[in-house]
């Protein structure tokens, strides 16, 4: 028996953790979006520069793409775009 750590959303298109491993992947994601805005000076008080903003953009969209790609394999059904029905 396979154990699944994200089960696809009711509608639209995503997930979301049902395990605990799942959770911890989850967190582990936002823990590097975190370290990327403190390297690109998010969290001091002059602010980033237009630079650092782009770089910081980049970054999330980057670690979302590839946490998407590898949490994708842990699901109960493909991903794709949902309506609702069962």
């Amino acid at each position: 028996m396979t154990r699944y750590w994200f089960k696809p959303k009711r509608y639209g298109y995503g997930f979301y953790p049902v395990s605990w491993e799942g959770w911890l992947a989850t967190l582990g994601l936002v823990g590097i979006v975190l370290l990327s805005g403190c390297v690109n000076n998010f969290f001091i008080e002059p602010g980033p520069s237009r630079s650092e903003s782009i770089r910081f953009v980049l970054d999330v969209f980057i670690f979302a793409a590839l946490a998407t790609l590898l949490f994708e394999g842990k699901m109960k059904e493909p991903l794709k775009w949902r309506w609702g029905k069962r």
